[in-house]
């Protein structure tokens, strides 16, 4: 029996995850919950699975995270934010596995995570699950170049000047997958597949420039991987965020609840170059390698500005791109002379906020 952590446990990612769980009852045991505020549905979850712990973060504060995973065998990390980096290094340097679902944490303290090897990553990403299947018995040092799927968005067939019109509803409504509503913002900007780029640097320590983003419209294909040899291995499966997850915590076990794809009817598979130019936030991941790490989470917290007010319908979807570089070439003097750790990953994260809704807001910065 494995006993499992859930941080994050009423989000989207949290509930799959207990879906999994619930379906693998033989296998897996929930052994704590920890929700952001929703105290209702965690009390719903608490009493279905009896954890020996449960804890709300707006309450308890991100000590609860770390109090959490304690006596648990694989934590499944699916909180918001970079809360959760203090518990992911506990974890890792006490032997318990770790099912990331969160990707500012590897994009902020990625050498920090890496460098710990009491315990595994193990990513619960439909892309980067599907690169470690791909990678399954073959050597990385053998690997060409990895290729990143990308969905493109809702928005990907738009012309470019009707994106500046685009609302929070419509961005809401992605074609291929059921998110939560900020990694689905950052889909139809595009960014996300910046932040899997830097993913994919420490996952598989590979450098930026042998990672390529590939749309395809299907969501389908999760990733390929191309080798030296010319040969390319693919994983195919259907949109479901249970596959990645039930892969995490499970490997080739238990029951699995994802659909298979109906390979009877007719289909098409489609693979284009992207449009930097008209999702200028896709090429984000290849232009912070160029600056200073503590850059990658002034990234990733301008960017969080952004999809919060932009959800909020204070701020326009064309401007994410210019905001986020603007904040970064602020903060890189800064960041330069700065030690990568946990306490200034946790400053650049307040100050990046403060910065840019300021900014925003018309304050002098």
């Amino acid at each position: 029996m494995k006993r499992v952590a859930v941080l994050g446990s009423t989000g989207s990612i949290g509930t799959q995850t207990l879906d999994i769980i619930r379906a693998n009852g033989d296998a897996l045991k929930v052994v704590s919950l920890v929700a952001y505020s929703d105290k209702e549905k965690l009390e719903r979850q608490s009493r279905e699975f009896s954890p020996r712990y449960s804890a709300l973060i707006a309450e308890s504060g991100e000590e609860c995270l770390t109090e959490a995973v304690k006596g648990a065998d694989i934590a499944v990390v699916a909180t918001r934010g970079i809360a959760a980096i203090e518990a992911i290094l506990y974890c890792l340097s006490n032997g318990i596995d770790v099912a990331l679902a969160n990707k500012e944490a590897l994009v902020c303290a990625g050498e920090l995570i890496m460098r710990q090897k009491g315990a595994r990553v193990l990513p619960v990403d439909s892309e980067h699950c599907a690169i470690g299947r791909c990678l399954l018995g073959r050597s990385s040092d053998k690997t060409d170049k990895i290729l990143l799927t990308a969905s493109g968005g809702p928005f990907y067939d738009l012309p470019k000047d009707a994106l500046s019109s685009i609302t929070a509803t419509q961005a809401l409504k992605h074609p291929n997958w059921h998110m939560g509503s900020k990694i689905t913002i950052d889909s139809a900007t595009m960014m996300n597949k910046s932040l899997e780029v830097v993913e994919a640097k420490f996952l598989f320590g590979v450098p930026v420039d042998k990672i390529q983003i590939v749309v395809h419209r299907q969501s389908i294909v999760h990733s390929l991987v191309q080798f030296d040899s010319g040969e390319v291995a693919a994983q195919l499966a259907s949109p479901d965020m249970r596959l990645p997850i039930q892969i995490a915590l499970l490997g080739d076990d238990g029951k699995y609840v994802c659909q298979n794809i109906d390979f009877s009817r007719l289909m098409t598979l489609t693979f284009e170059k992207p449009d930097f130019e008209k999702f200028p936030c896709a090429r984000l991941g290849y232009e912070i390698d160029r600056y200073p790490p503590l850059c990658r989470t002034v990234m990733n917290s301008a960017n969080d500005v952004c999809v919060e007010r932009f959800l909020n319908g204070r701020f326009s979807f064309c401007d994410f791109y210019n905001t986020i570089v603007k904040t970064v070439d602020h903060f890189r003097e800064a960041a330069a002379n700065a030690v990568l750790d946990v306490r200034n990953i946790k400053n650049f994260d307040t100050e990046t906020r403060l910065y840019v809704n300021n900014l925003l807001d018309g304050v002098q910065c």
